[in-house]
């Protein structure tokens, strides 16, 4: 089930500036109590990814910074490589553990991988998202970017270390299955009630976002044969649009309900 401070950062970021009462109406009559509601709001604001002016909370730039970046990195998916490596080389000291474990988390969402202890690297050129990090980590003393190609050492030969490939293979492969059995017991209906339908678009997005966080969308020729990325898009987005139709009507969720992956907003038909 996805957790309630993601469903409310999910809802922050397609609708800047909402008070805790509307919050507090659109669950209304769900599993969640007021309370709940408000102890999940201090969590967020307490980790930096929300803020409030008055009564109105709102995403902080660092909450905004992350979203950017996550959703740059999965343009990547279909860019050509163009031969080049991206390496993050840090020395970060003892006092600053927290800057540098944070520092890691951040650069393997971003589809980074390990190469040595202090070195992560990727095909990608994701060099503004990255400093845009060491900024948020007031870390820049401590850390360089360099671009290139490897003269010597196989990284190929690698790549499973690195990246751990067969477990985000195992988990689009589960995707895929969860997203099949889900289709029929949620879009069973001729007609399901809409907010039903839109907390089915929070787990969908969290559970497939979850795995997109994890994938270093590494060109094609780095992949094994018959990767199931591509399939668990295609099943991803055909559940969602079963799920959109069924908002299609209401305005209200219609202003909430972008795809957090990458889709469009739904429109009215």
């Amino acid at each position: 089930m996805l957790s309630l401070e993601k469903q409310l950062l999910y809802i922050l970021m397609r609708k800047p500036n909402i008070e805790v009462s509307e919050l507090l109406g659109i669950y209304r009559g769900r599993d969640y109590s007021a309370q709940s509601i408000r102890n999940a709001i201090s969590r967020l604001k307490k980790s930096g990814y929300i803020d409030h002016r008055g009564r109105a909370y709102f995403l902080t730039a660092s909450g905004s910074h992350f979203i950017k970046a996550f959703q740059d990195k999965l343009l990547l998916k279909d860019h050509d490589w163009n031969g080049s490596w991206q390496l993050v080389v840090y020395q970060i000291p003892e006092p600053l553990r927290r800057a540098r474990n944070t520092l890691r988390q951040e650069l393997t969402d971003l589809g980074y991988g390990q190469l040595f202890q202090s070195v992560f690297i990727s095909p990608h050129d994701q060099s503004l998202s990255v400093r845009q990090i060491f900024s948020d980590l007031n870390i820049q003393p401590y850390v360089n970017i360099f671009s290139g190609h490897f003269i010597y050492g196989d990284v190929k030969t690698r790549m499973q270390e690195i990246w751990d490939l067969k477990k985000i293979e195992s988990l689009y492969v589960d995707f895929i299955s969860w997203t099949k059995d889900k289709s029929v017991s949620w879009v069973k209906q001729e007609s399901i009630d809409s907010w039903d339908a839109f907390f089915h678009v929070l787990e969908l997005g969290e559970r497939f976002g979850a795995i997109l966080l994890k994938d270093p969308m590494l060109p094609a020729q780095f992949l094994p044969m018959n990767w199931p990325g591509g399939e668990a898009w295609k099943t991803y987005r055909l559940l969602f649009t079963k799920l959109a139709a069924s908002v299609a009507d209401n305005q209200e969720i219609i202003k909430l309900i972008k795809d957090d992956v990458g889709e469009k907003l739904v429109k009215p038909v």
